[in-house]
């Protein structure tokens, strides 16, 4: 599936009344960009790092194709990146590549590649599997559309010499460079691009230069990684240049219910939880693991927080009119969102972006919560209240059905917020392909299955431009009528194309704002990655984009 689906949906219950918060409790620590989890005591090799994780629902662990957040970050494990992204300032740094050099125009990127890397089964690190891996990327049908809206606008790839390749491109892409340090752009042995699509998704024959090799995938029982002898890649931000992992392993159980996660870490049974957005993890639930010796790291991930979609282009339908969209977003009340149905100091959200995405744009006016200004605007609008306390225009009741895929209470506390305003939200729970299918009829009002996780604002593109985006395209042109999206598409233009990075920050920020000021895109709440660790684990690090890396993990 092209469009990073969002891995925050909840399907966990929520947190219990007058359970200690992490702050209160000291259960949990903040990991910034580039923090990791606790450690003491001296590093050493040896043990199975087990994981627990939510159901994986897409079944896909091919670089370019993997979707599934938890599920990207095990591909970091086994598949590097020509480039790496500090977590802490967005710099984009050498990885498999020594250095390389921009073109005057920004049409051109030549990259000098490392010498003596080689994949895991064996096959050498150069610039024909670079130019083979790039030529994959540009065929969606071989590597999904994903990979795609990262390399916009390029032309050819080609082989200097074994170690010297160059990009070109029809226009400049100044999201290029750091999209090469993305898991989507990670590189795989010339025999794992002979597999197909499909066998690639399952897990066959995938051959990276990371420290763990994949030897198992099957997400209806556990995913296995095995230590890789003689690595000799680290990116940058790990703390040791050079040696293997020291990790034997890696075990990735599957467990949908998030009580018997945080049972099992407290239990022993495991030994870390990786929520990845998936059920983050609630007070009580942080309790139980702090009382067994566990500490919870978390991190905002990077790209669009998880926003709603209104149908605008639809002027029969309500949320085509500004006033209604307005006092929609005004009824919604944030913080009592993340903190009902998370937890008290869950993060309460800012803007469109995620607040861990270099050049985002905090949009307060947009998201503030006013009941009152929310019912005169919908007075204003024509929208009347009735008798029985919802409101109507021209005997049309204000009704607004939201699409989704999966049940979670979340959505029971949008329905009660919009009630106090009169309007009757009605969700309509769908399989993922007939929420799709509704989308591009046009028969819905909200729509609550995108995000896109990247560390660049250009992820706004890849999820909504509607020439180079990766969301469903209906969805993408719904948001917006003609003249909103001729705004949009210039905007986008501008953005793809500005090299200056003080510019380019002007334009992606006037985006933001321009999408919130028009409520385009109606931010809920911010995507959080929580990783709860039992006592015998150290120094797991978090990347740009949110996922963790274990090379430099160590167990007790």
């Amino acid at each position: 599936m092209g469009s990073r689906i969002s891995s925050t949906r909840r399907l966990a219950a929520l947190a219990l009344a007058g359970a200690l918060t992490l702050s209160g409790c000291g259960a949990a620590g903040s990991a910034g960009g580039n923090g990791t989890a606790s450690s003491s005591g001296t590093p050493h090799s040896g043990g199975i790092l087990r994981i627990a994780e939510p159901t994986e629902i897409l079944n896909c662990i091919d670089p370019s194709q993997a979707a599934w957040t938890p599920t990207r970050s095990l591909v970091r494990q086994f598949a590097e990146s020509l480039t790496d992204q500090d977590p802490e300032t967005g710099e984009i740094k050498p990885w498999l590549a020594s250095d390389w050099t921009v073109g005057n125009d920004g049409k051109t990127y030549t990259f000098n590649l490392k010498h003596g890397i080689t994949f895991s089964n064996g096959e050498p690190f150069n610039a024909d599997v670079v130019v083979a891996n790039f030529n994959a990327f540009l065929d969606e049908a071989n590597s999904g559309i994903g990979p795609i809206t990262y390399i916009t606008g390029l032309e050819s790839v080609t082989k200097v010499d074994d170690d010297t390749a160059t990009f070109t491109f029809s226009q400049p892409n100044a999201a290029f460079l750091q999209a090469t340090s993305t898991t989507t752009l990670g590189l795989l042995a010339p025999e794992s691009l002979k597999q197909t699509p499909q066998e690639r998704c399952h897990g066959k024959n995938l051959y990276g230069t990371g420290p763990f090799t994949l030897t198992q995938w099957d997400i209806s029982s556990k995913t296995t990684l095995a230590r890789r002898e003689g690595y000799n890649s680290p990116s940058p931000f790990e703390t040791r240049s050079k040696g293997d992992a020291y990790l034997e392993g890696i075990e990735v159980s599957y467990i949908p219910e998030q009580s018997v996660r945080t049972g099992s870490l407290a239990g022993g049974q495991i030994d870390a939880i990786w929520q990845a957005a998936e059920g983050e993890i609630y007070e009580n639930e942080a309790a139980q693991i702090k009382a067994a010796g566990g500490t919870i790291q978390s991190r905002a991930i990077p790209g669009t927080s998880y926003d709603i979609y209104p149908n605008v282009r639809d002027e029969s339908r309500p949320l085509s009119d500004k006033d209604v969209r307005e006092a929609i977003s005004l009824a919604l009340d944030r913080a009592a969102y993340a903190h009902t149905v998370y937890r008290q100091d869950y993060p309460v959200v800012k803007g469109i972006l995620g607040s861990s995405t270099p050049m985002f744009q905090a949009t307060p006016d947009a998201i503030k919560y006013d009941v009152d200004k929310a019912n005169d605007l919908l007075d204003k609008a024509g929208w009347k209240l009735g008798e029985d306390g919802y409101r109507y225009k021209d005997g049309r009741k204000l009704t607004l059905v939201m699409l989704d895929f999966i049940k979670n209470p979340g959505q029971d506390l949008l329905v009660d917020q919009l009630r106090q305003v009169g309007a009757d939200l009605q969700i309509e729970i769908s399989t993922w392909s007939d929420s799709v299918n509704k989308e591009k009829t046009g028969e819905y009002d909200l729509s609550m299955l995108w995000s896109y996780t990247r560390s660049d604002p250009s992820a706004i593109d890849n999820l909504l431009n509607v020439k180079d985006g990766t969301g469903n395209k209906y969805a993408r042109w719904n948001i917006a009528n003609a003249e909103q999206r001729a705004k949009l598409d210039a905007l986008f233009s501008a953005g793809i194309k500005e090299l200056d990075s003080a510019k380019r920050e002007s334009i992606y920020k006037e985006l933001q704002q321009y999408l919130a000021d028009e409520y385009l895109q109606i931010p809920i709440y911010e995507r959080v990655g929580d990783l709860a660790l039992g006592a015998n684990v150290h120094d797991v690090r978090f990347t740009a984009e949110s996922f963790i890396s274990l090379y430099g993990t160590w167990i007790d």
